[in-house]
């Protein structure tokens, strides 16, 4: 007697077909244990707050913005956290709050 599977689309297979290794490409609320962080470089980072290279540098030597890591390269990374903390520090930039306001509320 044949056994029925679920179908299950090819590109949702992981190695070898096997649905039990599927392929996690890090979409919001699909991470699980043993995935890696989404890390975004400083262009990644940049393309998602609006920020332009200048401002990003000035948050940075500011010490507002915090890389997360720095790989061997010496390129910077950021983890989603810091990338929410950007957005608001952006959010509070355009209505109008000082930095310096900025800074005592997120303790940097």
């Amino acid at each position: 007697m044949a056994e029925f599977l679920p179908a299950t689309s090819s590109s949702s297979l992981g190695r070898g077909g096997d649905p039990a290794h599927s392929i996690n490409w890090g979409l919001p609320g699909r991470q699980s244990a043993d995935t890696l962080p989404r890390l975004y470089m400083t262009g990644d980072l940049r393309a998602v707050t609006g920020l332009s290279r200048t401002q990003l540098d000035f948050y940075l030597r500011d010490g507002l913005v915090r890389p997360t890591a720095r790989t061997e390269s010496g390129f910077l990374l950021f983890d989603d956290a810091e990338v929410e903390l950007v957005q608001h520090i952006v959010n509070e930039r355009r209505s109008g709050v000082a930095l310096k306001e900025i800074r005592r509320r997120i303790g940097r």
